[in-house]
């Protein structure tokens, strides 16, 4: 894109932007920062490789905003963002720069929300081991950081505890264990959760115990 600067319009936002028209049309916007080194002026004619890197600011700086945007909605690994910034349609490159950006100020920190979402399972939908990391690296967590921050999660909280008030909440909505049939569906609703066969073996023992009692 080349023409003449006909308009410079300051926007809204922090830091304030400015949108460029060139020959009477809104082309672009740019930081001031951009602006001052480009000299950008009302009458001035922009050469072809001085509207290209106006043009980059821009999309750097609509990549952070939809970036934003996305980390007000929710909290995301680093992986999750670069790949919805691709989904957006922004290139490769951009993506991971501003992800790189986000985490230099600490908006990103994967370690972090690692943790924070294992704690909020065990607390409110406790699942074992095996499915919590399944559910980070579904997150795009670093395997390796995921199954450390499992490890320490499952050191604090007793997997056998955990299986337990999942088991008693299944139960009070479909009974106990009942028959082997009923028994079995409650074997696999526990695996399916994450929690090992040996917990499972001894918690489902351990509620047939009550109901012989």
């Amino acid at each position: 894109m080349s023409g003449k600067v006909t308009e410079i319009r300051r926007t809204e936002g922090d830091p304030p932007r400015l949108t460029v028209f060139v020959d009477g049309a809104p082309a672009f916007t740019v930081s001031e920062e951009v602006a001052r080194e480009l000299d950008l002026a009302v009458g001035r004619e922009l050469a072809e490789p001085e509207a290209d890197r106006a043009a980059a600011d821009d999309e750097r700086e609509k990549a952070r905003e939809a970036a934003l945007r996305l980390l007000a909605v929710r909290a995301r690994s680093e992986g999750e963002l670069y790949d919805r910034l691709r989904r957006k349609g922004f290139t490769d490159e951009l993506s991971a720069a501003v992800v790189a950006s986000l985490v230099e100020v600490g908006l990103l920190d994967d370690e972090a929300f690692a943790r924070a979402w294992a704690d909020e399972r065990v607390r409110l939908r406790p699942v074992g081991p095996r499915k919590l990391v399944q559910e980070l690296l579904a997150k795009k967590v670093d395997r390796e950081l995921a199954g450390r921050v499992v490890n320490e999660t499952f050191r604090e909280h007793s997997e056998f505890d955990l299986a337990r008030r999942v088991l008693q909440r299944k139960t009070r909505v479909s009974g106990g264990a009942g028959d082997r049939k009923s028994r079995a569906r409650l074997h696999s609703f526990l695996v399916r959760r994450g929690f090992s066969y040996e917990v499972v073996s001894v918690v489902l023992r351990e509620l047939e115990g009550e109901s012989d009692a």
